[in-house]
Parts: structure tokens; C-alpha cells; sequence
């Protein structure tokens, strides 16, 4: 005979689970609850946009690299070297209210295996140094500038390790929206940056698990944007797992082409 439930059980058992989960929630509102990417977090991604000239710079190199990488904080004031046929605008140099970006040197337990520490922060070197920032600029056919136009020009001018992992981040990000947007008309006023030309930037910066996100990728899990402008070249990294070169930067656009 089938039996049934008594209702003061019944009882207990809903409100247990409410009680549970409203733990959950709270313990998440206090940031008690685990982030595993952050948790097994192993490259670090700074992007930031400078609106007056529409350029978008990034980069991307390993967590237990030589310095610290990190950019978020006060806008920086960025300096654009030459631009190459390719539309990659290297930052030459990148400026504080007291001078020259500094980036402290990691403790040796930081560190990855093999590496020696350095024995004080390096400063702001430019594209080809440590932590060094490069990009292009944002654009459309018609000098439109939105979401879209950011996923397509990563896509396009980067293809180094870790592609597929971070670009989810650019999808889930404000960029092009907002006071950023141009119209389908552009913008009458915007001239293409020139080697000297100077901006500000504010950066964002991540911690992102690209080794065990690009694992996924190799199984079948397709990390790469799907939105739109996303050019035809979009796909997987050619490489995967984080950056070969701890300490350096890997993002400079159009090094592995």
C-alpha cells in the first residue's frame, strides 16, 4: 500500500531547504562563497578604452610572472608609438600622477618554477616590456563604434594563448555601450591616432582561469565570442594553457600571426 508523507514532515523538509537557502544567499552577499576561477586563477587580462581616440588596449600574461600586472585603479595617461600596417597601436609609455607606471616585483613563493625574483618593481617600458599594453582603434565601416566593434578588432589583432578563455569577460563587459557608442553616422570630430598622441585610460583588470578554461575548449566547450562583428578568423587559440613567458607580455596584437 502506498503510504503517504505526513504533513508535519512535509513541513519540515520545506522549510529546511528555505532556511538553506537563504543561508547560501547570505553567505554569498558576504562573499563567503567560492569563486573557482579566482580560486585556480592563473592569468591575469588588463583591457581599458580611451574614448577620445577610440583605441582599445589589453594584455595578458601569467600570474606567477616576475611583477604584478595589475592596472585598476585612477585613470592612466597612455602615450601611442607608431601604428603598424596592421592597425596594432603599440603604448609607449604609461603615466601616473607621479611619473611612470610602477609595477612591484612578486615575492619568491609567487613566483613560477625556475624563476629568480627581481629585486625591485620595474617601471612602464613600453609594448615589447613587462606588462606592456598595445591594441587599435575601435571602428566600423562608417566609424561606428559599439559592443560589437570591441569583440571583433580582440578577435582580430589577437590570437596568442589564452583567447578563448578571456574574451568571454569582453562579452560580459560595458565597452561600446553607453557614452562609448557611436552611431551608424560616426563621429564628425574623431582623427586616427598618431605616433606622440597621448590618452587616458581606465583599466580593468582580471584574474582569469585560462588553463582549465582552454582544457574545455580542446574537449568541445567553445569559449570564443559569438556576438556580433565577430570576424571570420575568430577561433580557438593557436595555443593554450598560460602564457610560455611569465613576466612578459604575450597580447602584443599580430605576434603570433
Amino acid at each position: 500500500m502506498r503510504r503517504l508523507m505526513r504533513p508535519g514532515i512535509s513541513l519540515i523538509v520545506l522549510v529546511g531547504l528555505l532556511v538553506g537557502s537563504g543561508v547560501a544567499w547570505a553567505a554569498e552577499e558576504a562573499g563567503e562563497v567560492e569563486d573557482t576561477e579566482t580560486e585556480h586563477a592563473d592569468t591575469l587580462f588588463n583591457f581599458g578604452y580611451d574614448i577620445v581616440h577610440h583605441l582599445f588596449v589589453w594584455y595578458l600574461g601569467a600570474l606567477d610572472g616576475l611583477f604584478e600586472c595589475s592596472l585598476e585603479g585612477e585613470p592612466l595617461t597612455a602615450t601611442y608609438g607608431e601604428p603598424t600596417g596592421e592597425g596594432v597601436v603599440p603604448v609607449d609609455n604609461l603615466e601616473d600622477e607621479a611619473g611612470p607606471v610602477l609595477f612591484p616585483n612578486r615575492p619568491p613563493e609567487e613566483l613560477a618554477e625556475g624563476l629568480e625574483p627581481a629585486d625591485a618593481p620595474v617601471a612602464y617600458s613600453g609594448a615589447e616590456g613587462e606588462c606592456g599594453l598595445s591594441g587599435g582603434e575601435v571602428s566600423g565601416p562608417a566609424g561606428q563604434v559599439n559592443h560589437g566593434m570591441f569583440m571583433k578588432l580582440f578577435n582580430s589583432l589577437y590570437e596568442g594563448a589564452g583567447r578563448g578563455c578571456v574574451v568571454r569577460h569582453l562579452a560580459q563587459s560595458e565597452l561600446g555601450k553607453g557614452e562609448e557608442q557611436v552611431g551608424p553616422e560616426g563621429d564628425p570630430d574623431f582623427e586616427a591616432v598618431v605616433a606622440g598622441d597621448t590618452g587616458e585610460i581606465e583599466f580593468t583588470s582580471i584574474n582569469a582561469d585560462c588553463e582549465h578554461t582552454d582544457k574545455k575548449s580542446e574537449n568541445g566547450t567553445d569559449e570564443t565570442a559569438h556576438g556580433s562583428g565577430r570576424p571570420d578568423t575568430a577561433g580557438k587559440p593557436d595555443d593554450t594553457g598560460k602564457p610560455d613567458a611569465p613576466g612578459r607580455s604575450e597580447s602584443a596584437p599580430g605576434h603570433n600571426k
